[in-house]
């Protein structure tokens, strides 16, 4: 990564476009894990502070809104990428 001039010494990419397709999907994807984990960490800190039963009528309004903005799709990808997250979390 470090020899590809789209890619500045710190490891940021200076111009998405410039990537390569592999380059591109492997930042999706980290992209895509690194928004399940910000949504796991809210959703604990919403229980820690509201309680479960109304951190879960709280998660139930975003999903919702997720689904509006997203698609079904987009929605069940997250979804996927949560749980994918918490297994990681427990086995490692």
């Amino acid at each position: 990564m470090t020899t590809n001039p789209c890619w500045t010494k710190d490891g940021k990419a200076k111009n998405l476009a410039l990537l390569t397709s592999t380059e591109h999907c492997e930042m999706l994807e980290t992209l895509s894990q690194s928004e399940a984990r910000e949504w796991i960490k809210r959703y604990r800190k919403k229980r820690l502070e509201l309680g479960k039963q109304e951190a879960q009528a709280w998660w139930e309004g975003v999903k919702m809104d997720i689904r509006k903005k997203r698609g079904q799709d987009g929605h069940d990808t997250l979804i996927t990428n949560m749980r994918q997250q918490n297994e990681t979390s427990r086995s490692g």
